[in-house]
């Protein structure tokens, strides 16, 4: 687990006043795309008798990774003198409660948490811009990376269950029988967007 933020010397003191609703605001996404993740494994297609395993082990490792990025952003928001945020984003948490009964198959567990992981890094990557010390851009940053590396992850899943092979899904998979796309559908963006990030007052209150 990362060491709190709270940690490195002078980081409260130099933090900036847009970094308290930027990290809250992360937050909210983290915690919601956490409690969306252990939604989906208790549905039969997401952790039960009709989920791919694949999808099931990226689930699992979400819900641990996203615990990890929980505390970091709780630890860099009292230490930014905030106070950490523990409530779900507002706007998603809307799409996730309509989303959520109509799931019925692997591939509707990883279009909702691609969704989540999306506007997720995309947050991340946008606010690291303007936050106001190394540290705190450091982390964010490296925060956006895990969520931009499992939304990679989701992404070839999603192609080769949308095209039919369900059985290419599997691990360690079969590299010779995979379709040669399945490498960069994974990375569809030469320049990271953000168009979709979540503004800092979102998920701040």
């Amino acid at each position: 687990m990362t060491a709190p933020l709270s940690t490195v010397p002078g980081l409260g003191a130099q933090a900036g006043g847009t970094d308290v609703p930027a990290l809250r605001t992360a937050t909210s996404l983290v915690v919601l795309a956490q409690s969306t993740y252990r939604s989906l494994a208790a549905l039969p297609a997401g952790g039960g008798d009709r989920a791919n395993p694949v999808v099931r082990d990226l689930i699992s490792a979400a819900v641990t990774a996203l615990g990890d990025a929980r505390s970091t952003l709780a630890s860099a928001t009292t230490g930014a003198g905030g106070r950490a945020q523990t409530g779900p984003d507002p706007v998603y948490a809307s799409v996730v409660a309509q989303a959520l009964p109509t799931v019925r198959s692997p591939a509707d567990v990883v279009g909702l948490a691609l969704t989540l992981e999306d506007v997720l890094a995309q947050t991340l990557v946008a606010d690291a811009a303007g936050l106001s010390t190394p540290a705190l851009r450091a982390t964010v940053l490296r925060l956006g990376s895990a969520a931009a590396a499992r939304k990679a992850s989701l992404l070839m899943v999603s192609s080769l269950l949308s095209s039919g092979r369900s059985d290419l899904v599997v691990a360690p998979p079969d590299l010779t029988a995979l379709p040669a796309a399945v490498g960069t559908v994974g990375f569809p963006d030469t320049r990271f967007p953000t168009a979709k990030a979540s503004p800092p007052e979102e998920g701040s209150g």
